[in-house]
């Protein structure tokens, strides 16, 4: 029975990818069978040079506008598009941006989301992106990737999301983090998206670039640990929502929370202040540190 149990736990670990891999790994293993690369930059910088291997998936095959705001796209949309990629239920999926602007690397991280919300948790994002690759040796290709057959099957996992109602009924009882720069989650000043200044009653702010280094690179965990269960004083087994201006900066923290430092219960709301700070009913606070 202790050698059918190491056999399993043995090809899991053989199974299951890192949620963050290198530049150097993935050279190694572009060609593994079950590893699929996606690409999630703009099409005419995909154009212009990407990874061997690699599909293009642009953001808006992933989310859809609904009223002020965004939110995931249906399981159905996002299984038809993890088939087209050429995902399997089996696949490893290594998910990289060419990091054009500050935010070019929040689309990796949704996608990474969304995909564990469809029922496919095991994807790893490439620390770095595209230059990290590059700088492990690795050539690029302006070869453009046929659709492909993938078959895999989606499965919801409701538990990843808030909605708004949620949150409404979670004010003060759960832990909030919003991942917008801290001149936004005070109100000192007001993003010209929203109706209102300010952040969700109770909610701490933690900026989503505290996780990452001056060159994209994911920080050590350990420093990650230090600033987020000590600093803001979170613990691992507590419900926890995370919050933005519309989803993306969220997913970033949802991705360290959630996979680099074992936040099971943390979930994204994907409405964020775009839905939340362009109403009237929902209660907001201005000037005040929580």
């Amino acid at each position: 029975m202790r050698k059918v149990l190491l056999l399993m736990v043995t090809a899991l670990s053989l199974f299951a990818v890192e949620p963050v891999v290198t530049g150097a790994w993935l050279k190694g293993h572009l060609n593994d069978k079950d590893v699929v690369v996606v690409d999630v930059t703009k099409k005419e910088s995909y154009d212009s040079g990407h990874i061997p291997t690699a599909m293009q998936s642009g953001i808006e095959l992933w989310r859809q506008g609904v009223d002020k705001h965004a939110e995931v796209r249906s399981i159905e949309a996002l299984q038809a598009e993890m088939r087209r990629l050429g995902i399997n239920n089996d696949t490893r999926v290594v998910v990289y941006s060419h990091h054009l602007n500050n935010k070019d690397m929040l689309r990796a991280t949704y996608v990474i989301w969304a995909m564990a919300y469809a029922g496919h948790p095991n994807t790893a994002l490439l620390d770095g992106g595209i230059y990290a690759y590059k700088a492990a040796g690795g050539a690029l290709t302006t070869k453009t990737e046929a659709n492909r057959k993938g078959n895999f099957t989606a499965d919801k996992n409701a538990k990843m999301i808030a909605t708004m109602a949620e949150v409404k009924a979670s004010l003060h009882k759960v832990p909030m983090v919003d991942s917008r720069p801290a001149v936004f989650y005070f109100g000192a000043q007001k993003q010209p998206v929203l109706k209102r200044p300010g952040h969700i009653s109770g909610a701490k702010s933690f900026f989503w670039r505290y996780n990452v280094t001056n060159e994209n690179r994911i920080k050590p965990t350990a420093e990650l640990s230090e600033m987020i269960e000590k600093g803001l004083g979170l613990k691992k087994n507590d419900p926890l929502i995370i919050y933005c201006t519309g989803g993306l900066e969220a997913s970033m923290n949802y991705f360290v929370y959630h996979r680099l430092l074992g936040f099971e219960k943390a979930k994204l709301y994907d409405g964020s202040m775009k839905e939340w700070g362009n109403r009237d009913d929902t209660p907001m606070t201005r000037y005040r540190w929580e």
